[in-house]
């Protein structure tokens, strides 16, 4: 994206309608799920769906927090030249994406029971959460690397792949309730097993920036940061 030779209208709006696109099918497919589960489930299920909220928070808080917060300085060094140092932002907010994520993998496998408690989890609602929980454990590190990775190809002039990535995702989740929760009878389980494979499917569509002709992100990038990282010591030691 180069704000100085482009045109700001166009631009704004590409950016804008990606963005709106985005928010606004995750709020779509979040509805979806309550209406779902609370058509097979009843008052339960909805309730069971409401308390998971917060984990959805926290989740999407992390991602956005290493996506947003490396996109930032990432773009700002690009409209500098500094191609170089901008990806070892990029490298940074993959690592620290690694790291929440794994974090939050192990809290959700094995302390799933007593975050649901700390929520208010009761003896009703306990059985149904922990089933619409079950299938996304498995897809928890992608919910933080989408959110990242959306930021960075947004910033790396692909709003379009990130958006059309978070709508088919979507868009099967909504799709995908109907078949797992009715035609498959499974329940609030049906629900939780759509929005881990429609996670699924944003991720591989907005991997696909690394082989278009957009991607400025290097691959090497990785030895870029460590090199920096081992010049700094190497001058500490010699101070």
């Amino acid at each position: 994206m180069d704000l100085r030779n482009s045109n700001l209208r166009k631009t704004f709006f590409q950016y804008l309608i990606a963005s709106f696109g985005g928010a606004l099918i995750s709020s779509i497919y979040s509805i979806v799920d309550l209406a779902m589960v609370g058509k097979y489930q009843g008052a339960e299920g909805t309730a069971a769906i409401a308390l998971i909220s917060p984990f959805w928070n926290v989740i999407y808080s992390l991602g956005l927090l290493v996506g947003i917060g490396g996109a930032v300085p990432f773009s700002t060094l690009r409209g500098k030249s500094e191609k170089s140092k901008s990806n070892e932002y990029f490298t940074a907010s993959v690592i620290a994406g690694i790291v929440l994520a794994l974090i939050t993998w192990v809290v959700m496998i094995f302390f799933d029971r007593q975050l649901l408690m700390v929520f208010g989890a009761n003896e009703t609602l306990m059985p149904l959460a922990r089933a619409y929980i079950y299938p996304i454990k498995f897809a928890v590190p992608l919910f933080i690397f989408n959110q990242m990775l959306s930021a960075f190809v947004r910033n790396d002039g692909d709003p379009s792949l990130a958006t059309k990535g978070v709508m088919f995702g979507g868009i099967f989740n909504v799709f995908g309730d109907y078949f797992f929760v009715f035609t498959m009878d499974m329940g609030i389980m049906g629900a939780g097993l759509a929005t881990a494979i429609g996670q699924f499917f944003t991720f591989l569509i907005i991997i696909t920036h690394f082989r278009s002709k957009l991607n400025t992100l290097i691959r090497n990038h990785l030895c870029v940061l460590q090199l920096r990282i081992s010049r700094k010591d190497h001058t500490s030691s010699s101070q």
